[in-house]
């Protein structure tokens, strides 16, 4: 088997998952530690391809795992359950067990509601100081923060969200304003730990998170990780507009009936319909099976991995180059809309080599 050294750099870097328990987060430390072990070759890393193996990255084996979750199972429960499921190999959990019960030590509560008067400012306080922690119990040379949680419920507006000080102001009140998500994302900034958000989360879009960002210098990506049926989207839809086709829109289908419960997550059924020529309506069918976790872990520890690099080079604010990793990319603009997987694709790679790295 190949050597997973041979797809990094140098570097301690802690990676740590908000959501540290759920099947992608799971996925994702296994799959680091099969990688670590020589027990599967990177498919899926986006960072393994020949544009971007040649850099400075932290290499797999130099990624210490840890996170936030409230969920009672174990990682090595869950790595049994995904295992059942057909998400992993069936005797990989066992392969990999010791490093699972590492990050399982270093998992801490997350943030739960109702906790009283302040709470949400106690609450970031208290996840603030876990990844301050981590980082100085295992000599990190940074951590970075990523999301993995599922999507935040709808966020009702407040004025609190408008800006830093106004956030301030409400917390020190005691007021209950900002949605789990950026709860996390003001601990990772306040920490001075570089965010991904690859759920479709909220925080991102608050300009005073963005401000906090802009505050403490720290570069941020995100949202909506393109894993599965969002990556087949991304693909559709700029073909059908180069083409000169109008009106496209997707249709959802609603999904069939899975194959026996083998897969992490359902068949995914979606229409791209066109109208083309002469008012002639075309219509082509994706049928998306395969396992979520599976598609997203690779690019969760690219993110990581990237996200690290940008750190060391000194970068501050939305990295709109990540783009390609995302459904819905922040701060990349109207114009970059359009652009196809190719066109992003290339737009990280320069971006990634232009960095100015310390040695």
């Amino acid at each position: 088997m190949t050597d997973a050294r041979e797809y990094g750099g140098r570097g301690a870097t802690g990676v740590w998952l908000v959501s540290a328990r759920g099947s992608v987060a799971t996925a994702t430390i296994a799959g680091a530690a099969a990688l670590r072990a020589g027990l599967v070759r990177p498919s899926g890393c986006v960072t393994a391809r020949r544009e971007l193996a040649c850099l400075d990255l932290p290499r797999f084996d130099d990624l210490v795992f840890g996170g936030h979750d409230t969920a009672r199972s174990s990682l090595l429960e869950r790595a049994e359950e995904l295992a059942e499921r057909g998400a992993m190999p069936p005797g990989l959990p066992r392969l990999v067990r010791d490093a699972l019960l590492a990050a399982e030590e270093e998992i801490r509560p997350g943030a739960t509601r109702g906790g009283g008067p302040r709470a949400q400012r106690e609450t970031i306080r208290s996840l603030t100081d876990d990844l301050v922690a981590f980082r100085r119990r295992w000599g990190l040379e940074r951590v970075v923060v990523v999301n993995v949680a599922p999507p935040d419920p709808a966020v009702p507006p407040h004025p609190a969200h408008a800006s830093l000080p106004a956030l301030r102001k409400a917390l020190a009140a005691g007021e209950d304003v900002l949605p789990d998500s950026a709860l996390y994302a003001c601990a990772a900034l306040s920490a001075d730990c570089p965010y991904v958000d690859f759920a479709a989360s909220a925080a991102l879009l608050l300009p005073a998170v963005r401000e906090l960002a802009a505050e403490r210098g720290m570069p941020y990506a995100g949202r909506a990780g393109r894993a599965g049926e969002a990556l087949l989207r991304s693909v559709s839809a700029p073909m059908f507009a180069r083409r000169a086709a109008e009106r496209t829109r997707l249709v959802p289908v609603p999904a069939g009936e899975g194959d026996g419960g083998r897969w992490a997550s359902r068949p995914a059924h979606e229409e791209v319909s066109v109208e083309g020529f002469l008012g002639v309506r075309v219509t082509l069918r994706l049928d998306w099976q395969g396992c979520e976790p599976a598609l997203a872990a690779p690019l969760v520890l690219d993110l990581a991995r990237l996200m690290a690099l940008a750190d060391r080079a000194g970068a501050e604010g939305p990295v709109s180059e990540l783009a390609f990793f995302f459904d819905d990319p922040v701060a990349e603009g109207p114009a970059g809309a359009d652009r196809s997987p190719a066109e992003r694709y290339a737009a990280l790679v320069a971006w990634a080599h232009g960095l100015h790295v310390p040695v």
